[in-house]
């Protein structure tokens, strides 16, 4: 396999016709009610509501649920309005009003302890560095969404690793295609990993899964092996294998 800048893997994946039928199958099955982004859907959006689904990124690690209620809690998202933390001139008491909200919200790993609260830690880095940034938000967006070239998807994600805190291979990738600017990425967690074992193939652990190099290949070779051949958007089947979870692997209820 050829190695270059972007793309290195350690663990090849033996794809073979069954598993694309199957694949297939899962596709035909449930694409017409997975919801996917909008081309540019941050183009719309306020500044307020970029930074909230920014902080649900950074919820997410170690669970999803801590999210769904803080996007459910009008006075939770208030606290955290993105203008209203203007305010906020102290760092201190800015992760203090931050650790309030996670806490409130049973953010895992939201520790009492403001010094051993790393997530309110890092959400008060990425608002300094968000807040600073010409247009906020969305001036960083258009910025992402301009970048151009072979491989302009994973250096926005390279972007955001590199200047935001508590974003990794995973929620970059993730943050970027709900926005509507990445399509050609994959956002390799749990999930995924569990419906490729259970169909059969080998899939990295979420250990290995932290190297760039290991996420990097098993990303291509998804693409490569089963998105390209089967005509799928990799994002788009992103968001069928994710959404659709329980019922691909056999559980019973919902999200």
């Amino acid at each position: 396999m050829k190695v270059g800048l972007h793309y290195i893997t350690c663990i090849a994946m033996n794809i073979i016709a069954a598993h694309l039928q199957r694949f297939q199958s899962v596709i035909d099955q449930y694409q017409h009610n997975t919801r996917s982004t909008a081309r540019d859907y941050w183009k719309d959006r306020s500044n307020n509501e970029l930074w909230l689904w920014l902080v649900g990124q950074v919820m997410v690690v170690g669970g999803a649920a801590s999210n769904d209620r803080f996007q459910s809690r009008e006075d939770l998202k208030e606290k955290l309005n993105y203008e209203a933390l203007r305010e906020y001139t102290n760092d201190k008491e800015l992760q203090s009003l931050i650790n309030e909200v996670l806490r409130a919200a049973g953010v895992r790993y939201a520790s009492s302890d403001l010094e051993k609260c790393q997530k309110s830690k890092a959400l008060v880095h990425n608002y300094r560095f968000i807040s600073s940034y010409k247009g906020g938000m969305k001036g960083l967006l258009q910025d992402l969404a301009a970048i151009h070239g072979e491989h302009a998807e994973q250096d926005r994600v390279a972007f955001l690793m590199q200047h935001l805190k508590f974003i990794k291979h995973k929620s970059a990738r993730d943050f970027l295609m709900s926005m509507g600017i990445n399509t050609h990425t994959l956002a390799l967690d749990i999930r995924i990993q569990n419906i490729f074992k259970h169909f059969g193939i080998e899939f990295p652990t979420q250990a290995q899964l932290s190297s760039k190099a290991i996420y990097d290949g098993t990303e291509k070779e998804i693409i490569e092996k089963i998105c390209n051949p089967l005509h799928i958007e990799p994002s788009t089947f992103d968001r069928i294998l994710y959404q659709n979870y329980n019922e691909i692997i056999g559980r019973k209820g919902g999200r």
